[in-house]
């Protein structure tokens, strides 16, 4: 193995493996791993590109330590992953590595068989490939055994990390790797994995709250990028065609008889684009090869494209939400493309990744985007282009390996309520100053002083969720009983309640119920034409039958929220005249007629730009910032609403003299949190007082402090 130092660290049964792949040397990021883990101490950030061999860097060091440290004490590893698909696909990546080395590895959720779980539980070893749920699960329901199964752990990896900061399963996953220390008495060695990290220092204060172990960052994304990338734009058509039919007409004649990947920004253009695709196929007598992967399908249909994929057997081309962005070992693909522009850069820099695997093969990217300056009587936004310019701005600053950090405003309380129960199903019941030092000054929720976390704990108790014996210690109520013995507990977040579609006998997923169906109505599913033939309300289910015509259903779900710093290159970008290389010609026009407005409309001075009886307010700032702006405004009693990076709002006003009324409003003692409506944002939230809910809501959704800075700067302002 060349002068590989670390190779020789690694354990027999590993080289052994090594040997077998044929790999003449250890992956940079593999090389300088190793005796990390093995020898030193502290937690582990690793990040390299997407199949950069991040996953081998964590495991031939940790299964080289389960094999010379064999022990019979439980287990000695737990991966946590988002995914159940992505547990399975690193089952069946690291099985052979772990049969080499006598070890053993478990995958654990929902899906896997009972008597695979049986048996791994009366025999703990090796391995555990678990989701954050599976773990809330033992912690409740094996409390008397938990301790005696995970006696030998030593090490937490976090797969996927980037996709837990900041989220509500961050929150739950990170309280319980906390409360697997506290069960243990010893801190576990952290270490996680990610492709998408733009802040290396804020993930490791993420990965250990508390910072009382020292985390280190190993960084090999230096590695050159070998790419080819397009922006085209598309105008519309006589007749009022949308553009999807061309972009879909193109997309078929540069993808068809290779395996690539289409990314759409929401569910319902993923089953029209996958419609018109298939319909493409159908017309030039080929067999369909363009398929449907989003959250709603079932899982045996995303399943089946993925397997697909990888097999590489039949030219095939999936339509995917984000579904396909994390790291599935769907095999080499040829290009991936973006159908409209994509909200931020690491999901670009993560889908990028799916491409160009093989040896001396480019990566190739197409973002296709349709143009609304030219439709029938466009409005201020349509004219500037908003779609095109995020697009440019977006692969700019991932071009400059710039990376989004994730939103962490958001108090997270809901997760905080199941993570205070767990804890006490877990123990019988404990006590407030446990709860507080375990949750808050070791665990995720370190920013919330004890003031805050007594008055939640006040909340829970006139709920009934919890009550407090008269030794203080805290136990759970008769509503806490109802919500730990709910199914759903597990989960951190809501599982919206859903229609289940079936035809053929086979279940082909799922679609909300918020949305009224009737029978006879014609739908787009999984990429195929379905008509209602039945509904049955009792018990959620949806009858189809196969149809000559469809219409893509409304899913539901909200828009990725677009970063301050992509709003400021847009700004910028209007005010210069460069147009990047790999826009097309038709782009090129767009954006020199965009700049031409902008100037002429003085948007870089004057923001607000008037349209009849309606004010366009331009506010290159992010998306908290403009929510604050558009909920003072309805406040005020002005009806106002949000297009990207603009306010539109009824009877425009001169902006200082708005600006003013709007910061008195902010400033004033009541202000914004006391005048808006109560909305829970989480599942278990409903069991907080109004001004609790009220104050979690404008601390996640909104940016008080920002907006008033940034309306003090017009204010401020001197006339020009």
């Amino acid at each position: 193995m060349g002068d590989s130092s670390s190779f020789d660290l690694l354990s027999t049964g590993v080289q052994r493996w090594v040997y077998k792949q044929g790999w003449n040397s250890l992956r940079a990021v593999q090389e300088q791993a190793t005796p990390i883990i093995l020898q030193g101490e502290g937690d582990l950030l690793i990040t390299a590109p997407t199949a950069g061999g991040k996953t081998e860097a964590a495991f031939l060091p940790i299964v080289s330590w389960l094999q010379d440290s064999h022990s019979d004490a439980g287990f000695g590893a737990l991966c946590l992953s988002p995914l159940k698909a992505l547990i399975n696909d690193q089952y069946n990546r690291l099985s052979l590595l772990c049969e080499s080395a006598r070890t053993s590895i478990t995958p654990w959720h929902g899906d896997v068989s009972q008597s695979v779980k049986k048996r791994a539980w009366k025999a703990p070893d090796g391995i555990l490939l678990i989701t954050p749920e599976s773990l809330e699960a033992m912690f409740v329901n094996k409390p008397h055994e938990l301790k005696s199964k995970i006696g030998h752990l030593q090490f937490i990896v976090i797969d996927e990390f980037h996709a837990f900061i900041g989220t509500e399963r961050g929150m739950q996953l990170l309280s319980l790797i906390t409360r697997l220390e506290e069960c243990l008495g010893k801190s576990l060695r952290r270490i996680a994995l990610s492709a998408t990290i733009g802040d290396p220092n804020m993930a490791l204060k993420y990965l250990r709250p508390d910072g009382s172990v020292e985390g280190i960052h190993l960084d090999v994304t230096g590695e050159g990028l070998n790419l080819k990338l397009q922006i085209k734009s598309y105008l519309p058509k006589k007749g009022d065609l949308p553009a999807i039919h061309e972009m879909s007409l193109d997309l078929f004649k540069w993808l068809r008889g290779t395996n690539n990947l289409v990314f759409g920004n929401s569910r319902r253009t993923v089953e029209e684009v996958t419609d018109l695709l298939a319909k493409a196929c159908e017309t030039s007598s080929l067999p369909v090869e363009f398929f449907a992967h989003h959250g709603s399908l079932s899982r045996d249909a995303r399943h089946f494209i993925e397997r697909r994929l990888k097999e590489g057997g039949k030219p095939t081309t999936a339509v995917a939400t984000s579904t396909l962005e994390l790291g599935l070992d769907i095999g080499d693909v040829v290009s991936v493309s973006q159908m409209g522009a994509p909200s931020n850069a690491s999901s670009v820099r993560q889908r990028l990744g799916r491409s160009g695997r093989r040896e001396g093969s480019p990566s190739i990217l197409r973002v296709l985007i349709e143009s609304h300056s030219r439709k029938k009587n466009p409005c201020p936004v349509d004219l500037l282009e908003i779609e095109l310019f995020q697009a440019v701005a977006v692969i700019g600053l991932m071009l400059e390996r710039w990376i989004e950090p994730p939103d962490q405003s958001a108090l997270h309380l809901s997760t905080l309520i199941q993570q205070l129960l767990s804890m006490i199903a877990f123990t019988g019941g404990i006590t407030a100053s446990v709860a507080y030092k375990v949750l808050c000054k070791k665990g995720p929720w370190k920013g919330m002083d004890a003031s805050d976390f007594a008055q939640i704990l006040r909340d829970l108790g006139e709920a009934d969720v919890l009550n407090q014996l008269a030794d203080g210690e805290l136990i759970v109520g008769l509503e806490g009983e109802k919500i730990v013995s709910s199914h759903t507990f597990y989960t951190a977040f809501e599982v919206p309640e859903e229609y289940r579609l079936v035809a053929e006998g086979k279940t082909l997923g799922t679609l909300p119920v918020t949305t009224p169906y009737v029978v006879g109505q014609l739908l787009l599913f999984g990429g195929r034409r379905w008509s209602v033939q039945s509904i049955d309300v009792s018990t959620n289910t949806m009858m189809l039958s196969r149809a000559r015509k469809g219409q893509a259903p409304t899913f539901g779900g909200e828009p990725a929220p677009v970063h301050r710093v992509i709003r400021q290159r847009m700004f910028h970008l209007y005010q210069n005249k460069e147009v990047p290389a790999y826009c097309d010609d038709i782009s090129a026009e767009l954006m020199g007629a965009a700049r031409t407005y902008f100037e002429t409309k003085s948007i870089n001075t004057t923001c607000l730009v008037e349209d009849g009886e309606y004010g366009y307010w331009f506010i290159w700032e992010n998306d908290r910032i403009l929510e604050t702006i558009k909920v003072c405004l309805s406040l005020t009693g002005r009806a106002a609403d949000r297009m990207g990076p603009c306010v539109v709002l009824e009877r425009p006003t001169e902006l200082k003299v708005l600006s003013l009324e709007l910061l008195e409003l902010l400033n004033s003692p009541d202000g914004i949190t006391e005048q808006i409506e109560c909305q829970p944002l989480g599942k278990f939230d409903c069991h907080l007082s109004d001004p609790t809910i009220r104050h979690a809501f404008v601390t996640e959704k909104l940016d008080v402090l920002n907006a008033s800075r940034y309306l003090q700067s017009l204010i401020d302002e001197p006339k020009k």
